[in-house]
């Protein structure tokens, strides 16, 4: 059965990282893992501490009632509480537990940020260079990327930044620091 033309165009412009860490694993069979050092992604390679595991064979052992069901599309209540508590002491803002959301990883949380944003057609802007999956996250609910070049030292251009919205963006992309220049946008260039 043949793959959608779409699907097929992502397969074939998936991401490097991903490409160069599937090679990895293949070097790592290849040449023993004491031989092949993998820096493509942001991999833990530490292991979980005791009081984790010790944690899980509690849980294991005794499990709370209902820990096996499904939970809120938005997460656990005491989680958000205790996410929004920890937020407005440590940011100075009051943010109530109804506007966290938790999420699988940081990837997780962009799409469903731009599934909320993006209509068909908006756009969203991302500062060149930005991570590579970005693109993908925007396409996938309908939006187009409009790549923005920072400086010559990767800090922001906030004038191009600027003559890049249209009344179609409905986003700016910023993470701080980049990946994967690793800069540091100032405070005041990020207000």
């Amino acid at each position: 059965m043949p793959i959608a033309d779409k699907i097929q165009s992502f397969i074939d412009r998936a991401s490097w990282i991903r490409k160069m860490f599937e090679e990895g694993a293949r070097l790592r069979e290849e040449f023993g893992a004491e031989n092949v050092y993998d820096f493509t992604l942001g991999n833990p390679t530490v292991e979980p501490p005791p009081a984790f595991h010790e944690q899980l064979r509690r849980l294991a052992a005794n499990p709370e009632p209902g820990m096996h069901r499904y939970m809120p599309n938005a997460g656990y209540p005491e989680t958000r509480r205790a996410v929004a508590e920890r937020l407005s002491r440590e940011s100075g803002l009051e943010v109530s537990a109804e506007q966290v959301v938790m999420t699988c990883g940081a990837g997780g949380a962009l799409n469903v940020v731009l599934k909320t944003l993006i209509n068909p057609g908006d756009e969203v802007i991302i500062l060149n260079p930005y991570f590579v999956e970005y693109k993908f996250y925007i396409d996938n609910h309908g939006g187009v990327p409009v790549e923005v070049s920072t400086r010559a030292d990767f800090q922001l251009d906030l004038e191009a930044v600027a003559a890049a919205v249209t009344p179609k963006t409905c986003a700016v992309i910023v993470n701080s620091p980049n990946n994967p220049t690793r800069v540091i946008y100032p405070a005041d260039d990020l207000r």
